[in-house]
C-alpha cells in the first residue's frame, strides 16, 4: 500500500555548457517519482520525458487516492490458491488449538474459545473469535468490555508452552471518580490464574509476579482521567504490578517514523 508519492521534476538548465559543468551523469537529467510504501518499500521511477512522467504520476495518484472503500486493492485481489502452494488461509480455531487453548491436559486447559464477537457486536476492532479464561462467561465478558475503551477487553494474544500468557486490552475507563468494574477485575484475576495448575490463584499469595504493561508515559495516563479514561488502580488487581513504558502517543510516533523514513531516503540518494 502506497504511503506517499513525490514528483521530482528534472533540473532546468539554460545551456549545454551548464549541463556539462554541473551534471556528470546522464541520470541526473531525469525526473523521477519517489514512491514510499507503508511497509518501508521505496520505489523510484525515472523518466527523461517530462510529459510521460506527469502522466505516470497522475495515474499513480488516481489509483492510490480512492474515492470510496471498495476501490481498495484488497477488494479486487483474488489469490490463485489452487496454483499457489504458499497460500495459507488463517484459521483462528486451529491457531488456538496449536497453542493448547481448550485442550484437556495441556497448558491451555484453563482457556476457552468464545465467539461472542462473531458479528463484531461486542468490539468492532477485535476478531470474531476470542480466547478467554474458561471460568469467565460471555455475560461477564460483555460487562467487562464496557469498562474498556472501545470495548477492547483483555483477551489472549499468545500462550507459551510453560503456561505463561500475553493478553492485550485498551485502557480502562477509570475517570476522575476512580470508577471500577468487578467483572473486569474478575477477568484479569482469571487470566492470572490460568498459569496455575488448578486454575485458581491461592488466596493468601502476596507475590505480584504478573505485570500489567502500560505503554504510555505516566503523565499521559494520569491526564486521560480527565476524559473518563486512565489506568488500572492496582489496589483492585491481585497478584499484579504495573509498569509504564513511556512511549508517546501515536502522533509523536508517526512523526518519528516519518523522520526515520526521510533519513533513509536521503542516505540512499
Amino acid at each position: 500500500m502506497i504511503h506517499s508519492a513525490v514528483l521530482v521534476r528534472p533540473p532546468r538548465c539554460d545551456s549545454d555548457d551548464n549541463i556539462q559543468a554541473v551534471y556528470t551523469e546522464e541520470r541526473a537529467l531525469e525526473g523521477s517519482i519517489r514512491i514510499r510504501c507503508h511497509h518501508f518499500l521505496f520505489v523510484t521511477l525515472r523518466c527523461t520525458d517530462i510529459r510521460r512522467l506527469y502522466d505516470v504520476f497522475a495515474t499513480v495518484k488516481h489509483l492510490a487516492c480512492v474515492g470510496f472503500l471498495e476501490q481498495l486493492y484488497a477488494f479486487d485481489y483474488r489469490p490463485d490458491t489452487a496454483n499457489d502452494a504458499k497460500a495459507v488461509e488463517y484459521d483462528a480455531h486451529a491457531e488456538f488449538r496449536r497453542m493448547g487453548v481448550g485442550v484437556a491436559g495441556s497448558v491451555g486447559q484453563h482457556w476457552r474459545v468464545s465467539e461472542i464477537n462473531r458479528e463484531f457486536q461486542l468490539c468492532a476492532t477485535y476478531p470474531p473469535v476470542l480466547a478467554v479464561p474458561a471460568r469467565i462467561s460471555d455475560t461477564t465478558l460483555t460487562y467487562a468490555a464496557r469498562y474498556r475503551s472501545k470495548a477492547r477487553l483483555p483477551v489472549l494474544s499468545y500462550l507459551h508452552s510453560n503456561g505463561a500468557s500475553m493478553t492485550r486490552s485498551s485502557q480502562p475507563m477509570v475517570g476522575l471518580k476512580q470508577a471500577r468494574s468487578v467483572q473486569d477485575e474478575k477477568l484479569v484475576e482469571a487470566i492470572v490464574a490460568t498459569s496455575e495448575p488448578t486454575g485458581m490463584v491461592p488466596r493468601f499469595r502476596n507475590e505480584r509476579n504478573n505485570i500489567i504493561i502500560d505503554a504510555r508515559p505516566t503523565t499521559n495516563a494520569v491526564v486521560n482521567r480527565a476524559i473518563g479514561a486512565g489506568s488500572e488502580n492496582m489496589d483492585h488487581y491481585r497478584q499484579c504490578r504495573k509498569v509504564y513504558l513511556g512511549i508517546d502517543n501515536i502522533h509523536v510516533m508517526r512523526d518519528a517514523l516519518n523522520c526515520l523514513a526521510d533519513a533513509a531516503v536521503d542516505a540512499a540518494d
